[in-house]
């Protein structure tokens, strides 16, 4: 069984941009197919995992219902947009910020995986006044040593293009590379299954990780795999920004004390409430984090799928965000991971109240119904074990008396000799 860090460094070390996912989808698929019952491909490229809850496993009838807990697969990267004189032009995928690519190694992905380095110019032949501005990215270029007939003919214009960056572990159970945003959050889906196998849930559990969340405005990996599924309820999980030097502001969360359960406008408060619970119930450490809009993240395009689903977030802090040396705590990893069993676990069908034809979400109704049902329950059993007196007169008046056992045994020993002697 590999171990979190061992499987933090696998996914991560993989590579696979917005678009360009399919590594990244087989290897999640070879870990996920040890946990669930079921895997679908939606036709986009996002890999469903379906665990069933105990009794809709029994019975195919079953209509239990479903939660969706997703992160997104794919990485920030660059498309080759021009092959000319021996180096690669390219366009990003996703956002960088220029200044930390020059000198970064690449690979670019064409007919050949070639190794490549960022160059630019040097800053040697740079004049005082453009030392001071921050490289453009069409200032940039790619090199792979190769001759330019040779280049053209292992990479075309729209080839992708990916760090090239081994994870790095760092003290304190700190771990740095590439594309942790968001395979961090794979880790956490594929431990939360992992504990799920002893523990018993009414509700079955579509565990999703999605394609082309870093390059679309409407996250369309989440937003066409939730209108698949028809969620009950979706948790997102995804990463969001540490403190760190130049960026230590009270209200940011810290590494090493626990995930972060997000709450904001568009982040649906019963969902909220169940999730911190979850997490005040086990003692799970975790931090709040607030959004006034949009999150940035899945959620965002999760809620309004179909006639909308109840929406929750868990982050994961991070630094260095959308570089080659992204860091997380690996504690906080596995703690996201228990809340989200803990919050799974504790789902029941009295947290879906009928309403007309929709669901209707609200702590009260729900408490209030769940003391109607706990009154109603004790008097049907008085009634089924409970005969009124009057009625029990009458039934036992009609009732022929019976003999004493020892009687009745007498009577047939003497019938028995009887027939012998006649």
């Amino acid at each position: 069984m590999n171990t979190l860090a061992e499987l933090l460094t696998k996914f991560s070390q993989t590579h696979g941009a917005s678009g360009y996912e399919g590594d990244v989808r087989n290897l999640f698929i070879r870990e996920l197919k040890k946990l669930v019952d079921d895997i679908e491909i939606t036709p986009l490229g996002s890999v469903v995992g379906i665990k069933r809850a105990p009794q809709s496993r029994r019975t195919a009838r079953t209509q239990a219902p479903r939660v969706l807990i997703e992160a997104h697969m794919d990485e920030i990267g660059f498309i080759v947009t021009s092959v000319d004189d021996g180096l690669i032009r390219f366009d990003e995928i996703g956002i960088f910020d220029p200044r930390v690519l020059p000198a970064q190694s690449v690979l670019v992905h064409g007919r050949k995986t070639l190794p490549g380095v960022i160059g630019a110019r040097p800053p040697h032949v740079l004049t005082a006044e453009e030392r001071k501005k921050t490289l453009a990215l069409n200032d940039l270029y790619i090199d792979v040593g190769l001759a330019a007939e040779r280049l053209q003919e292992l990479v075309s214009v729209g080839d992708f293009i990916t760090l090239n960056q081994n994870v790095i572990s760092l003290r304190n159970n700190l771990y740095a590379g590439k594309a942790f945003d968001d395979r961090a959050s794979l880790v956490v889906l594929l431990e939360m299954l992992r504990q799920l196998q002893n523990v018993k849930h009414t509700w079955d559990v579509y565990v999703v990780a999605n394609v082309n969340e870093e390059d679309s405005s409407i996250y369309v990996g989440a937003l066409t795999s939730t209108f698949k599924i028809q969620p009950q309820v979706a948790i997102c999980l995804d990463v969001t920004h540490a403190q760190q030097a130049n960026l230590n502001e009270e209200q940011l969360p810290r590494l090493k004390e626990g995930p972060c359960i997000a709450r904001g406008a568009n982040i649906h408060p019963y969902v909220f409430e169940k999730l911190r619970q979850a997490a005040a119930r086990e003692q799970i450490p975790h931090q709040i984090t607030v959004y006034g809009s949009n999150t940035g993240t899945n959620a965002w395009m999760m809620q309004v799928a179909g006639e909308g689903v109840p929406t929750g977030l868990v982050e994961l802090p991070l630094r260095y965000m959308h570089t080659s040396v992204e860091t997380v705590q690996l504690d906080d990893i596995a703690r996201a991971a228990d809340l989200l069993r803990v919050f799974i676990a504790a789902l029941s069908r009295e947290d879906l109240i009928l309403q007309s034809d929709g669901l209707v979400w609200d702590k009260n109704q729900v408490a209030a119904r769940k003391l109607r049902a706990a009154k109603r329950v004790p008097a049907r059993k008085a009634k089924r074990r409970t005969i009124p007196r009057r009625a029990r007169r009458r039934i036992e008046a009609r009732r022929p008396a019976r003999r004493p056992a020892s009687l009745e045994r007498s009577t047939r020993r003497a019938k028995s000799i009887g027939k012998r002697r006649a």
